[in-house]
């Protein structure tokens, strides 16, 4: 008996030990040449290629549903939840408010025993909300120093959005109390990138800008799901450069964390590195050139950022910031002809990556502004030396460029979204805009209003990189009014979700990814709080989506 035991109980542990080693073994094949851990994704379809996901940053908050702007460093808007993919309506039971003002910046804090938490930011503040179990309550909120002044209270709030959805379609009834509530709040196109790029690091320090001064905030309590918060330090960049150079800059447009955990910023004029304290400031000045979107950046010290002259590849190496070739930047122009009905100076939108693996092609994408705006990609890394420049493109560093099919009257605002070998991008571009009694565009009326008294913008496109022609193709289009919003491809289930707004009704459509193909739609109904104001719908679980209100944080979920 003893002796039959002692055999079976041999052959378990030999078991155990192969299952071991080989678990070990296949860890070390998902981990990429520079040793961070790279995700798989599911099989793209549309070419039978495997891709992989952008490598998890490990200076950014750990099992985060949104850890930074734009999903990762590669701002390439992909999630890991499933959709919602049966046809839902979503009524009061199923919707959680917090008046507030303009909230687009977010980041989800998971702590310990399954307690979680937003942070969130806009117009003059900084927040705090528990979500645990259901909960969607304050914490905390702390005034922006150099922003304290008095916003209109909860009871306001809600009484501007009842009168704005009295109003309906009527402009007349509903554009002057959001009107009334924007001038009270103080917000416009000159603070528009107010708290709006924000990320966590993986001590559960919040980062965020306000005017030229990027914020460190953090609990008074680490670690603590109840804890009040604090700002714990504040730099502003002018500080950080000479008199003159101080000149060039405005505002803040863009932070992401570089994968040696040090903060990389964008702005008119600048592009810079500094440590998580705040300290150690490096920088290059882009004489002459506008900078209006955020930066991506690879796991190899590749920071990319498009101004209004160039697309450029900025290089940091851990030590040092340089925009020279020797040090492996690059720049490249791209088509722009200057478009009043254009929000920003040169391409709209954040450049997007594409590709990781050692077989995939590195790419960086984003839309150009010419007569007749493109898709434009351009190789990350080494060109490859079989390539020959494409006509018609404005160097051989563009990889390719294809026009739209869908008709946008300006550039593409949006950041292109990107998985596997697909991209897709947005019409932002409005047909109506408001504009204020000096003529100048009203943004936020202007976004308020959209596809609901006035025309939306029209229309998405996705494409598809054939590595073997060095080609984009065009896969599919889909016309539909569309809100100032964005919502992450979902690679586990190989959809994207489209925010729409038509006729004074929002709504989410899911689409097969590959195909274009509809497969769901969520309804929200008429109520502005759905509105983001250019601002993202956060899947934190496959139950839960956060909205970036602009009337403050909401949470949906699925009935």
């Amino acid at each position: 008996m003893n002796s039959k035991f002692n055999k079976y109980l041999s052959v378990i542990l030999l078991t155990v030990i192969i299952t071991f080693i080989g678990c070990k073994e296949q860890q070390k094949k998902e981990k990429n040449e520079s040793g961070k851990k790279v995700e798989k994704v599911i099989e793209n379809t549309s070419n039978e290629l495997s891709y992989q996901l952008p490598p998890t940053n490990p200076f950014l908050i750990a099992n985060s549903s949104y850890p930074s702007v734009h999903s990762n460093p590669a701002q390439s808007d992909v999630t890991k939840w499933a959709t919602w993919n049966e046809n839902i309506a979503i009524k009061a039971e199923n919707t959680q408010w917090l008046p507030w003002v303009t909230s687009i910046g977010t980041v989800h804090r998971p702590y310990g025993n399954g307690e979680e938490a937003l942070f969130v930011s806009g117009t003059n503040k900084i927040g705090k909300i528990k979500i645990t179990n259901g909960a969607f309550e304050w914490v905390d909120e702390v005034v922006v120093p150099g922003y304290d002044y008095d916003v209109p209270s909860e009871n306001e709030i809600e009484a501007t959005v009842n009168e704005m959805i009295s109003g309906g379609t009527d402009e007349s009834k509903y554009l002057p109390p959001y009107a009334k509530h924007v001038k009270a709040i103080k917000q416009s196109s000159a603070n528009i990138g107010n708290g709006i790029y924000t990320m966590m690091d993986h001590e559960g320090n919040y980062f965020c800008g306000f005017g030229t001064s990027i914020f460190k905030v953090s609990d008074k309590t680490p670690g603590d799901i109840n804890s009040k918060i604090e700002i714990v330090k504040a730099f502003d960049v002018k500080d950080g450069v000479t008199p003159e150079e101080a000149k060039q800059i405005s505002r803040i447009f863009a932070l992401g964390m570089t994968y040696d955990g040090n903060i990389a910023v964008a702005m008119p004029g600048i592009i810079a590195v500094l440590d998580r304290n705040l300290e150690n400031m490096q920088y290059v000045i882009l004489e002459g050139e506008a900078v209006d979107n955020g930066i991506s950046i690879d796991d190899k010290g590749g920071i990319y950022c498009v101004t209004s002259k160039y697309m450029r590849k900025i290089v940091w190496d851990g030590k040092k910031i340089s925009d020279k070739e020797e040090d492996g930047a690059w720049k490249s122009e791209y088509d722009y002809v200057p478009n009043p009905k254009a929000l920003s100076r040169g391409s709209g939108n954040t450049p997007s990556l594409m590709g990781y693996g050692p077989d995939e092609d590195h790419l960086v994408f984003v839309a150009d502004a010419g007569d007749d705006i493109s898709a434009v990609a351009f190789w990350r890394d080494d060109i490859p030396e079989d390539f020959k420049q494409k006509e018609g493109t404005k160097s051989r560093r563009i990889a390719d460029q294809i026009k739209l099919k869908i008709d946008v009257p300006a550039t593409i605002e949006w950041s292109p979204h990107i998985y596997g070998n697909g991209v897709m991008m947005m019409a932002s571009a409005w047909p109506d805009p408001v504009y204020d009694e000096h003529g100048k565009l009203a943004i936020f009326e202007t976004v308020l209003t959209a596809g609901v008294t006035r025309q939306p913008p029209t229309g998405v496109e996705k494409w598809s990189w054939d590595k073997e022609t060095y080609s984009l193709k065009s896969d599919w289009t889909i016309q539909r009014g569309l809100q100032w919003a964005l919502y992450p491809v979902s690679a586990s289930a190989n959809t994207v979700t489209l925010t729409i707004a038509e006729e004074g009704n929002y709504s989410l459509q899911t689409v097969d990814w590959d195909t274009g193909k509809e497969i769901s739609t969520t309804n929200l109904g008429n109520n502005p709080i759905f509105n983001t104001a250019g601002g993202l719908f956060i899947p934190i679980d496959e139950d839960r989506i956060y909205i970036t209100g602009v009337m403050g944080p909401v949470m949906i979920t699925k009935p």
